[in-house]
């Protein structure tokens, strides 16, 4: 029996577009890899980089880079398919196809416009991580540290009537607050580790972890090195593993999943690519993790999040 696996965050968009097909290109995720997974579902994130906000370039590679989703997506239709809504993905399972989910990373690509939320619904869009590292037009990331602007907490409280749940991965401290003091549904956090476990910002603090718990949201264990351990160098499924028992020790049970910054970071050896999920789902097993558990971070969390939101 083939593995089922439902990944929060990739960025292989981003790499396709500069070349290559999403069939056997030389990435982290290409669908020949993939053929180790039973059903996939694979949220695909359009990242826009800090360099570029506000101004229509932000905007413009974000038009970019969903024209190169659905021509990949097109090329490849018999294999894998774009997936708006739960009963979309179960089709798509059923039909032995793949299902592929669009995210934003990084509100920049707004361009400073809410009306530009209409286009995000009508592209699919199911996930807005609203920050990348630095500022832009919403707020601050967490290595630059700050409060969402008045214009980023208007997109938080419009996005559910676009149909768009906000993801505080890269969003400062002071931001998550904030998204939690003006948003009352679940939150996620498509790529975001345990900040006791490895100490960078990118990680989520306990009381965040909890709140997202208590919210029913969802957040995605990140295989990037440098989240894993501060020894990027020597990052290994060990410290995945760190990671998992932190966040079950802190009642994630039914929340932690994984979103694994595939073809966006630098990522354990030992893993190294999506056709090694399921040798990491055999070391967390042998570490005594009950196949329970794992069934449930490794697909079943996830498909009962979308099942229910979407």
């Amino acid at each position: 029996m083939k593995l089922d696996f439902f990944d929060l965050h990739c960025d292989t968009v981003s790499r396709l577009t500069e070349g290559g097909g999403i069939a056997d290109a030389d990435a982290h995720v290409n669908l020949e890899k993939a053929r180790a997974l039973g059903r996939w579902a694979q949220v695909f994130a359009v990242f826009v980089q800090d360099n570029a906000p506000g101004a229509d370039t932000a905007y413009a590679s974000y038009r970019r880079q969903t024209a190169c989703f659905r021509a990949q997506l097109a090329a490849n239709r018999e294999r894998i398919v774009q997936c708006r809504t739960a009963q979309e993905t179960e089709d798509a399972f059923e039909e032995g196809r793949r299902a592929a989910i669009l995210s934003v990373e990084n509100g920049a690509a707004l361009g400073g416009s809410l009306e530009r939320l209409a286009e995000f619904q009508r592209d699919g869009v199911r996930f807005l991580t609203l920050t990348w590292m630095g500022e832009n037009e919403l707020g601050c990331g967490g290595e630059a540290g700050g409060p969402l602007t008045e214009f980023g907490r208007a997109v938080v409280r419009a996005l559910p009537q676009y149909g768009i749940v906000p993801d505080v991965s890269h969003l400062s401290d002071e931001g998550v607050a904030e998204v939690f003091e003006c948003y009352g549904g679940p939150v996620v956090a498509t790529h975001s580790n345990v900040r006791r476990v490895t100490g960078h910002h990118r990680n989520l603090t306990e009381k965040q972890i909890r709140e997202i718990v208590r919210r029913g949201g969802l957040i995605g264990i990140n295989l990037c090195s440098a989240f894993l351990s501060s020894d990027r160098m020597r990052a290994c499924s060990d410290d995945v593993y760190r990671h998992l028992d932190a966040f079950l020790s802190l009642g994630a049970q039914d929340t932690v999943c994984f979103g694994t910054d595939f073809d966006g970071a630098h990522v354990p050896e030992d893993i190294r690519d999506i056709g090694g999920i399921p040798r990491l789902y055999g070391y967390l097993l042998a570490r005594g993790l009950p196949e329970t558990v794992l069934n449930k971070v490794f697909f079943e969390n996830a498909w009962s999040f979308w099942k229910r939101t979407f």
